[in-house]
């Protein structure tokens, strides 16, 4: 089958490009024929491995490229050239966010084929709209309108994909279409257990009595990551030997890696945090194995990848209910679960899995299991191709979409 990812922007290491070009590798593994298209890239600085083995089409900017913000406009300017551009039909046409599925609702009525949107993250006018006292009113009002025009857009995709249930209902409560749930994973060939830990600790000066939490991702404000600080001043009037890494790309949101910086400072916890700037991919393994635990607390995030790649790993993973991937989670089981925004509990949680390494060691056991045979690309891209062949088939019968596609039958809240 003819595939066509269409992502807006391949240019940082983020979990939603990690998921997209990891699924075009599964697809093209699997034997579809697969290209990605984007407006811009960056084949040093997202993902150069993977990215090898497919094809990978960078289209440009649109109108003024100089213009970044509002976003919604840069968005339009790049998707109308992207749609404009492109000349190579698809069967199926499968954007990743925002909003590349503006791009493949045009592409579908000049070249055919079907659309499937890989909703990552729900699109945030509707919300601004009606925040009017933080966004003031001409800002909601442009949002109001900007609203109108993606729901409009929306209502032309045949089936929009979510990670975890907590998305697909945050969607379904303000846009109308037919959706499922579609759980991503990790490459079980690359995070395995082992990795160079004791090079990773020395690195950074850790003793091996110290207990080393970890965090991977791109700083952005609903990572929460003031809580984790808040956490380790916490432990450390508790005189727990704690120490928390945070690594990862401050590029997308500068301001809250300065503001998180400053927090460390006015805690006085400087000695307890470290932010080790970007990890490279081939070292990621290595740092999941240097950690006592991986640590997400992770606020209305839609998945987790980070987490299964650690799970993977072998390594115990603290998860946020604020976070989708907890829902796949049991606490004590298979991770330790803890309420967002709370660093008490998640302090407590903490102390649980020193005092308890049985109950770590279970956890760390039982999660490598569920992501390895669960959670993986190789399932992910099996799932998605099976939905990419019943809409192609949809599509050639000119008939509606499968009830069997989508999470039930009875539609959306409009």
């Amino acid at each position: 089958m003819k595939i066509a990812l269409i992502i807006h922007e391949l240019l940082v290491e983020g979990g939603g490009e990690r998921q997209c070009v990891c699924l075009a590798r599964a697809l093209a593994k699997l034997g579809h024929d697969v290209t990605l298209w984007t407006s811009a890239y960056d084949p040093s600085n997202c993902f150069p491995e993977i990215c090898k083995s497919f094809r990978i089409e960078e289209i440009g900017r649109g109108l003024l490229p100089w213009l970044q913000r509002p976003r919604f406009i840069r968005g339009y300017l790049d998707m109308v050239r992207l749609a404009r551009v492109v000349e190579e039909g698809s069967e199926v046409w499968n954007p990743h966010h925002w909003p590349a599925q503006w791009a493949a609702v045009w592409l579908k009525p000049k070249l055919g084929g079907a659309t499937l949107w890989m909703c990552n993250d729900v699109p945030d006018f509707y919300c601004k709209s009606r925040d009017r006292e933080r966004t003031g009113i001409l800002s909601a009002a442009a949002h109001r309108l900007y609203y109108a025009y993606d729901r409009r857009q929306n209502r032309k995709i045949d089936l929009t994909m979510f990670l975890s249930n907590w998305a697909e209902n945050e969607f379904k409560a303000i846009y109308p279409g037919r959706s499922r749930v579609v759980r991503s994973g990790m490459d079980p060939a690359s995070f395995t257990p082992g990795g160079d830990r004791s090079g990773i600790r020395a690195r950074f000066g850790y003793a091996e009595d110290e207990f080393v939490l970890f965090w991977l991702g791109i700083f952005m404000p609903h990572r929460r990551l003031e809580d984790a600080i808040a956490t380790m001043n916490l432990a450390a009037s508790r005189g727990q030997k704690v120490r928390l890494l945070l690594a990862g790309s401050g590029r997308s949101h500068p301001q809250y890696l300065e503001r998180l910086k400053s927090l460390v400072r006015t805690l006085g916890v400087d000695h307890l945090v470290t932010f080790a700037g970007k990890v490279a991919d081939e070292e990621i393994r290595d740092f999941y194995a240097a950690c006592d635990a991986f640590l997400f607390p992770n606020d209305q995030q839609t998945w987790g990848l980070a987490v299964l790649e650690a799970m993977a790993c072998g390594c115990p993973v603290l998860v946020s209910t604020g976070a989708g991937v907890h829902e796949v989670l049991t606490d004590q089981v298979n991770a330790a679960l803890f309420p967002p925004r709370n660093p008490e509990a998640l302090a407590a949680k903490i102390e649980t899995l020193i005092s308890q390494p049985q109950l770590r060691r279970k956890i760390a056991q039982n999660g490598m299991r569920l992501a390895r045979e669960t959670y993986n690309w190789d399932r992910f891209a099996r799932e998605v191709a099976a939905i990419c062949g019943e809409l192609g088939a949809f599509q050639d019968a000119d008939s509606a979409v499968p009830e069997s596609l989508t999470s039930d039958g009875s539609g959306v809240r409009q």
